[in-house]
């Protein structure tokens, strides 16, 4: 699961940066289309990503609380796995609405409402945060990978109360 989420959010990188170059290649009204729907895709793409990596630490947040209920060193498992939805997500949140701007916003540089340079900067903002975003859940996903792990150890080293 970690894998795909991860995957995912790197491609949607991958797809942002390609949609950008686009839009700075665009010499004509044709490459326009082009850069839309590439855009258009990116942004479901990053939504995707971001979304399902919150449902990820929110699902395994819970998981802990489960396991943990009854166990005296429960409550600093606990307190870890909101620390790290803490970390992950405000640049996850901020990449999502960010480049949803940015979508929404390209459609009024090209109806030549809202100028190319806001555009532009948006899209630079949200690609700093998709960045953060990504090497967070990155960071995160490997540091909650170990404490599931050092919490079966301690799970299984428990006694029995069945």
């Amino acid at each position: 699961m970690v894998l795909a989420l991860l995957t995912v959010s790197f491609v949607s990188i991958v797809c942002f940066i390609i949609s950008a170059v686009m839009g700075f290649m665009i010499a004509d009204r044709s490459g326009i289309s082009q850069h839309f729907l590439y855009g258009f895709f990116t942004t479901f793409m990053v939504a995707l990503a971001q979304s399902m990596t919150m449902f990820y630490f929110i699902g395994t947040g819970k998981q802990v609380k489960e396991l943990v209920v009854n166990h005296p060193a429960g409550q600093e498992f606990i307190q870890r796995t909101k620390r790290f939805k803490a970390r992950v997500f405000p640049p996850a949140t901020w990449a999502i609405l960010f480049t949803m701007a940015t979508m929404i916003l390209g459609g009024g540089v090209d109806t030549r409402v809202v100028p190319a340079f806001v555009h532009t900067i948006l899209a630079a903002v949200s690609l700093y945060y998709n960045l953060v975003a990504f090497w967070r859940e990155a960071k995160y996903m490997i540091e909650h990978n170990m404490l599931m792990e050092e919490l079966d150890r301690l799970l299984q080293a428990a006694p029995s109360t069945e």
